[in-house]
């Protein structure tokens, strides 16, 4: 029911944890890596700190096309250790991207606790240094967080900037099936037991008597439902993987068409040539933004932007932080949101920073 809520099918779930080629990515991903553009979420990327300038990238197509909506990104207070954390904030709070920053706090980033992460005491704190709301709520608490996110969502589209909330939570299983628990001591997996998000809201809603007398049944109907379903998509779907189909999902179609000169020639510096082809470029596709250090009124350093700024608005040049990683995340969420860009990497070397 939940699925169905979000309007996502059983099936094509099922088929995706199968890895069958009708699931929501052809079954690639596994079961949790997975995203589907129609309903909104987007592929896990592994190190979650770089989900977070792939989010400010859709929150600025958001903003760009005055959708009035709100990226929402998830990380582990480990993934806030990583460099990509502080640039995709900081490209959020100077560019005011709609953004909500949501860090499960559960303790442990896999084995390593938060004192060997970070030395304050929690990441909301980190806020006041990008000059950004944050607020810590209760990470186990159903309610709370659902409201609280669609209280500051709402606040959000009215007027776009970041937020950092962090949800003290804990996690009772391994960070994966194989690595286990053995490093946490006892009595706090007993007292966060007592905390169970799911166990807590269910006797919530039991204490109305009605509801109580229905769950069993509700719970027998789903389960049945569920077995019935994937009992008949198994026996009618099976796996039979073709290479050269695989190779060819990896690439975008592409179909190369030649154009020659027209008209008269002359001959310019490569560097002009450059500079003309992006001018070109930001003619034809009004959705095309450029970002780098330095690009807006400076020109760039070797003056390949100088004048863009002028001919197409500070909305579409747009000057970045001192950042690699952030910037390449962005044009990443740019590309899920509908929008081309082209980040200037002022030199070679400053690319492999990304």
């Amino acid at each position: 029911d939940v699925y169905k809520r979000q309007g996502i099918s059983f099936d094509e779930l099922l088929l995706q944890w199968r890895g069958h080629e009708n699931g929501f990515t052809q079954g690639r991903d596994r079961s949790f890596h997975f995203g589907s553009i129609p309903h909104h979420i987007v592929g896990m990327i592994s190190h979650l700190g770089a989900m977070l300038s792939v989010a400010d990238g859709i929150a600025l197509a958001h903003k760009l096309n005055k959708r009035k909506k709100v990226s929402l990104a998830f990380t582990g207070e480990g993934g806030t250790s990583e460099g990509e954390f502080h640039e995709a904030l900081n490209l959020a709070a100077v560019w005011d991207l709609p953004v909500i920053f949501l860090v499960e706090h559960n303790g442990y980033g896999l084995s390593t606790p938060s004192k060997d992460q970070f030395r304050c005491e929690n990441v909301a704190d980190k806020g006041i240094g990008y000059g950004i709301e944050s607020k810590i709520i209760d990470g186990n608490n159903v309610l709370e967080v659902h409201s609280t996110i669609k209280e500051i969502a709402k606040d959000l589209r009215k007027k776009p900037r970041p937020f950092l909330l962090e949800c003290k939570t804990f996690r009772m299983r391994g960070h994966e099936e194989a690595s286990g628990t053995k490093y946490v001591p006892q009595e706090l997996l007993d007292e966060w037991a007592t905390k169970d998000p799911i166990t807590n809201f269910e006797e919530y809603l039991l204490a109305d008597e009605k509801l109580k007398q229905e769950l069993e049944a509700y719970k027998q109907d789903l389960k049945s439902s569920i077995d019935a379903s994937a009992k008949s998509l198994l026996e009618r779907y099976t796996l039979s993987p073709d290479i050269n189909k695989e190779i060819a999902e990896v690439y975008a179609p592409y179909a190369h068409v030649e154009s020659s000169p027209n008209g008269s020639t002359k001959e310019v510096r490569f560097i002009d040539a450059i500079a003309d082809g992006m001018d070109l470029a930001m003619e034809a596709h009004p959705e095309l933004v450029l970002m780098g250090q330095d690009i807006a009124e400076y020109g760039g350093v070797f003056k390949i932007t100088d004048g863009l700024t002028e001919k197409y608005g500070k909305d579409r040049v747009r000057n970045t932080p001192i950042s690699e990683a952030a910037p390449l995340g962005a044009a990443l969420g740019m590309s899920i949101g509908g929008m081309k860009t082209m980040v200037e990497m002022q030199f070679a070397d400053f690319v492999s920073c990304g």
